[in-house]
């Protein structure tokens, strides 16, 4: 499940779309319903990934602008390489 996560946020991240609202919902469930998932086979990373994350996601709504979009994948692959740097 967490490397499902990671190739979740990665594509999201090469690929963005024009509106991340939807991303955004999605992310923050998963991070939530299958946070136990995720750390059983990742610990420290899980705890990383679904620390700021959530926060950064909440922040996003439908129509912004493609200068809050960049602020947002900018803040998500923060969390992302610090997550990935804690794999085991």
């Amino acid at each position: 499940m967490f490397e499902k996560m990671m190739n979740y946020i990665q594509e999201f991240l090469e690929n963005t779309p024009n509106d991340i609202y939807e991303f955004s919902i999605i992310l923050e469930d998963a991070l939530v319903d299958d946070y136990d998932e995720m750390h059983n086979e990742q610990p420290r990373a899980t705890e990383i990934i679904a620390d700021e994350t959530p926060d950064i996601c909440a922040s996003a709504e439908p129509g912004m602008t493609l200068e809050e979009i960049e602020e947002f994948k900018r803040k998500l692959r923060i969390e992302y390489d610090k997550a990935l740097k804690a794999v085991i």
